[in-house]
């Protein structure tokens, strides 16, 4: 069951891969299971507690095909088995909001000519510098045939209703005190093979910005990661994850999407370890803020903006 617990803990509700490992103290109480991880890193630190709120013994599946992994989470994702309560942070998108309103000339100092600030860049993407959540749902190992004919755990997954909020958001690199809720039902998941890893991740939602300026909207995040510790090759479909969120209008009549934020990261394996940058961007159709007054322009603008971060796996 620990070995359960820590999976849930770092692969159910992270945003990021996490520069370091978690550190779970699972103990048992009443028949339930508790488990406590605490993650920090550069991009996204958090702590989390797990319950396991049936007190029963893991499920196994074992299938030909780990597709009906994917059947088996889904269609077990609304027996709520499992809980996950989460607190958030975002240090480096906080960090660059900060700087820039509190600490303008060391803000610039990471200027890279007029247009590029490599501070800002790093942490890009970010929609908020915080978050709490509750995650309500269930798990699942899915066990396989070796080359021994040996049974072994190729990979395990988590589905179910993921519920998020905060008090503060990010525009424009400004932290705007405005109360946030977004709702998501999820399914994600990791496997290996020896030094061969496979990841992946899917949320469909609802986000309510709380803000009259920007519409609430649909939810859509893919993500897909194949990563080798061992051998490197240039084939852009190999030693990479690759993330796409949409995000569509729903508050008022808009064509087109409100927000694409895209991400590639490439990784190189040395000596076990995982070293990548993870290069993208993000486009917003959207009203910008303004920090010296404090509130948003009138008129919608297209903003685009660079994502650029190393990236470590351990």
């Amino acid at each position: 069951m620990r070995d359960l617990i820590r999976l849930c803990i770092a692969f159910v509700l992270f945003g990021s891969l996490p520069l370091l490992g978690a550190d779970q103290q699972p103990e048992q109480k009443q028949k339930r299971t508790l488990g406590t991880a605490l993650v920090p890193g550069p991009y996204r630190s958090y702590a989390s507690l797990f319950v396991d709120l049936a007190g029963k013994d893991e499920f196994l599946v074992w299938h030909e095909d780990e597709v009906k992994l994917y059947r088996d989470l889904v269609r077990r994702s609304f027996q709520w088995e499992y809980l996950v309560a989460e607190a958030t942070g975002y240090p480096l998108a906080a960090l660059s909001a900060w700087m820039e309103a509190e600490q303008n000339a060391r803000y610039h100092q990471f200027d890279v000519g007029s247009d590029f600030n490599l501070l800002r860049s790093l942490g890009a993407g970010y929609q908020e510098p915080w978050s709490v959540s509750l995650f309500l749902g269930q798990l699942l190992t899915y066990w396989s045939m070796d080359d021994e004919d040996e049974l072994v755990i190729a990979a395990r997954g988590a589905a179910g209703l993921v519920a998020t909020a905060g008090l503060q958001q990010l525009f424009d690199n400004s932290i705007v005190e405005a109360p946030w809720t977004r709702i998501e039902w999820k399914v994600k998941g990791e496997g290996s093979a020896g030094p061969r890893e496979r990841y992946w991740d899917l949320k469909v939602g609802h986000r309510w910005y709380g803000l009259a300026e920007i519409p609430n909207t649909l939810t859509l995040t893919l993500e897909r990661g194949r990563t080798d510790r061992v051998r490197f090759k240039w084939n852009p479909e190999q030693n990479n994850i690759t993330l796409l969120q949409l995000q569509w209008p729903t508050s008022e009549i808009s064509r087109g999407f409100s927000r694409i934020l895209f991400e590639y990261t490439k990784f190189v394996p040395v000596r076990n370890i995982l070293v990548g940058l993870k290069v993208g961007f993000l486009y917003e159709n959207r009203k910008p803020y303004d920090a010296a007054s404090g509130s948003f322009a009138n008129d919608k603008e297209k903003i685009w903006e660079l994502v650029i971060q190393p990236q470590i796996i351990l």
